[in-house]
């Protein structure tokens, strides 16, 4: 038995989400300055008098506190007290509407330490090398594409036993321990991975979810009114705390080589992962990235292309524009202005970099396997496309939109008549319909690809350049 060990060099390069299952809402944040302030809400309490602390209490048990926790410190006189209670600051500002109100929005947390501080937990490392290493393990026999169950996959309640038979075969091969109840039979038992060194909150961002539609999408069901021109994609009130595309982190690795027995003449070595991680991108741009135009991103998989709009591709480190892209011209096939030449050496010494995407919000392709139990295009699309309706149903008033109920049902799917609901005498909503009925139809499953707004510029959701080097 020898133990390897190796570093995982992450480079952010679109807003990572790692979550805690906790949100902020509108009362758990206001602005300071240009910036979003995270309350520190113990430290406030401890610095207000009993009056004080009445009237908090009583703004945080209120249901129609409309104006969030801005409005309260602005007619408490409590503003200065908030600015002295402070947890840390996100370097966005607070989303205002055309009036100039302040919007408050719900925002997924990022995991944090005992201290505050983010990070990137090991066992998120791991789960995406597992997924990679099963992808691998598919594409080189299909024999496994017997044992899917796709009514499983379809069920409300049962999606999570559709693919158990595959994880069994793949990764439950050593022969367990009967005297030992506890003992894991799971290959995977002899890979580590570390979590990261603690990160700074000053590399987070508040990332809004923004669907992107595939290059097939005629998009008719959608229309800017403003522009009379057909949208590219959906702007969704949903905001996650991300890692800031830039950030760079390092986890480490270890490998037991008992586990290369599983994989024939295959190490699980520094090389061996990286083909595997290069093999999972190759499929995912394939089957899916290349259905979507790439904005200001180059679909490369070592992110050493120019981007396909001609602009420099480093990311803002610092000052006012931090985290947004360089504005100046690419020179020539760099992918850098002159200003920033070294980060394109930089580049091409990290060419053994590969793509993968990591966390949260990313896209059903790159977090499951699905797609490598089919062979042929148009079946993969159908059994995604049914996988994500059983999720997803279409829902529609039937009286409001016959012709629709109609379609849905002649592409083979059952849509769910829905009770229209009206706000203040008007009708409000009268459809739900995600349109993964139309996924075949448009050539990809599902239809949609996750991107992040940080400040002006979308980026792909997760998406980050990963090294693996000997530690």
């Amino acid at each position: 038995m020898a133990i390897r060990r190796y570093r995982f060099d992450i480079a952010v390069v679109g807003p990572v989400h790692i979550g805690n299952g906790m949100r902020y809402g509108k009362k758990d944040y206001f602005a300071s300055g240009n910036k979003i302030a995270v309350l520190d809400t113990r430290k406030f309490v401890s610095l207000l008098d009993a009056r004080q602390v009445k009237r908090y209490c009583d703004f945080l048990e209120e249901d129609r506190s409309y104006s969030g926790l801005q409005g309260f410190l602005n007619n408490s006189d409590l503003s200065k007290v908030a600015e002295r209670s402070i947890a840390y600051r996100i370097d966005s500002p607070l989303a205002t509407a055309r009036s100039g109100a302040i919007q408050y929005h719900d925002v997924w947390e990022f995991v944090k330490d005992p201290y505050g501080n983010p990070y990137i937990p090991g066992s998120s490392i791991k789960g995406m090398l597992r997924t990679a290493i099963l992808l691998n393990i598919l594409l080189e026999d299909d024999s496994f594409r017997s044992l899917f169950d796709a009514a499983a996959a379809c069920g409300r309640n049962t999606a999570q036993k559709a693919d158990r038979s595959i994880v069994k075969r793949a990764f439950f091969r050593e022969r367990p321990d009967k005297a030992d109840p506890d003992t894991v039979n799971d290959i995977m038992k002899y890979v580590s991975v570390s979590d990261s060194e603690p990160l700074s909150t000053d590399d987070l961002v508040f990332a809004k979810k923004y669907d992107m539609f595939s290059k097939g999408d005629p998009v008719d069901h959608k229309l800017d009114m403003g522009k009379l021109t057909l949208l590219k994609g959906n702007v969704l009130d949903v905001y996650r705390e991300c890692l800031r595309p830039g950030t760079t982190v390092s986890v480490g690795i270890t490998v037991d080589d008992r586990i290369d027995s599983y994989f024939g003449d295959r190490a699980l070595d520094a090389q061996g992962l990286t083909t595997m991680l290069q093999r999972s991108f190759d499929f995912y741009s394939e089957c899916f990235l290349n259905h979507f135009e790439q904005e200001g991103e180059a679909a490369s998989s070592t992110g050493s292309s120019a981007a396909l709009d001609g602009r420099c591709r480093y990311i803002i480190q610092s000052g006012p524009l931090k985290g947004e892209r360089c504005r100046n011209r690419a020179v020539n096939e760099t992918g850098y202005c002159n200003s920033h030449q070294g980060e394109a050496a930089k580049q091409q010494q990290a060419s053994d970099s590969v793509t993968c995407y990591l966390g949260g919000g990313v896209d059903f392709m790159s977090k499951t396997v699905v797609g490598a139990l089919f062979g042929a295009e148009d079946e993969r699309s159908e059994a995604i496309s049914r996988i994500l309706y059983s999720q997803f149903p279409t829902r529609i008033n039937r009286s409001k939109h016959p012709d629709l109920f109609g379609e849905v049902r002649q592409a083979g799917f059952d849509p769910i008549d829905m009770k229209s609901q009206y706000r203040r005498g008007r009708l409000s909503k009268a459809k739900d319909d995600h349109r993964h009925w139309r996924d075949s139809q448009l050539g990809v499953s599902p239809h949609t690809m996750k991107w992040g707004i940080v400040g002006k510029q979308k980026y792909p959701m997760g998406k980050c350049d990963v090294t693996i080097r000997e530690a």
